[in-house]
């Protein structure tokens, strides 16, 4: 599937997820139900992220320019950290009041439960099954997600097939508070991970004891020093290293080893590596880069 299609996936997915947290919170206020106005917050999330998703797709097609010399992959993250902001707030909210609902427990509608219940886990497979046609790492993962999202509606329904029978309206507070619990679990894994790409932490996915071992083997490497690497996202990243090479490397040497560095280092998704030669009468630096 080309990137075109793929992004015309996520378009729909989100255009059903934005349509359906609607529903949700209507239902959520009609029902009574904390429960059902925990996972329509939940679905809005989902939406804001497959919206995000779709502007990141386009702007991943994007080359740098004299703006932005990094090019625009850090949109998504900006993205992500606003979306995660948004979760965030509304899952403490819900939080809250689920907690004093266990208190004081409130009746609530469970037939429409139940219609809602059906409707979420239909809306949440179609659009789990249309996200996996895309071939990107993108479109799976937000794919894997929305089967969550189909396991959570999996427990509104149990519960609300339960309180047809059992007025035990406490379990709609009680799965209200997992719902958020989960939200709040996962947005703060991802603000964290955010956090620390936006400080440039050297990437989780690098080792430089590891890069330093393979690169010092390449024939004329004496050292390799001054590592830098940093992340543009979080599965791209940039590096810079000096390196010490033989007294008498020519140019036409040292730009074989470039390459062979090159591809050594794209195979760890290394978007951008500059190199800086060094060397007693040898003084020469390459910038790679790739998009």
């Amino acid at each position: 599937m080309t990137k075109s299609k793929s992004s015309n996936s996520i378009l729909i997915a989100f255009a059903l997820n934005a349509g359906f947290s609607v529903v949700e919170f209507i239902g959520g206020y009609y029902t009574n139900s904390v429960a059902i106005t925990s996972d329509a917050l939940h679905d809005l999330g989902d939406s804001l992220a497959l919206l995000f998703s779709y502007f990141a797709e386009k702007f991943s097609l994007k080359k740098s320019d004299d703006k932005f010399t990094h090019g625009y992959r850090r949109f998504s993250l900006l993205a992500a950290l606003i979306n995660g902001v948004i979760l965030l707030s509304g899952s403490i909210y819900v939080l809250v009041d689920s907690i004093q609902r266990l208190q004081h427990p409130e009746a609530v509608y469970a037939p429409g439960m139940i219609g809602l219940a059906f409707l979420g886990i239909l809306v949440n497979t179609f659009a789990a099954l249309k996200l996996r046609e895309g071939e990107g790492l993108n479109s799976k993962m937000i794919s894997l997600h929305m089967l969550e999202d189909v396991l959570n509606w999996v427990a509104v329904l149990v519960v609300s097939i339960i309180l047809l029978f059992r007025p035990w309206y406490i379990l709609d507070s009680i799965l209200s508070i997992l719902i958020s619990l989960i939200i709040l679990k996962g947005v703060y894994k991802n603000m964290i991970n955010i956090g620390l790409i936006f400080l440039q932490r050297f990437p989780d996915g690098l080792i430089i004891e590891d890069i330093r071992k393979t690169i010092t083997q390449y024939s004329h490497v004496e050292d390799v020093h001054l590592i830098k690497g940093w992340s543009i996202d979080e599965s791209k990243f940039n590096m810079s290293l000096h390196i010490r090479v033989g007294l008498n490397t020519s140019i036409a040497e040292l730009d074989a080893l470039r390459r062979q560095i090159e591809d050594y280092l794209r195979q760890k998704d290394v978007l951008e590596v500059t190199i800086q030669f060094e060397g007693i009468g040898c003084s020469y630096s390459a910038k790679v880069l790739e998009h």
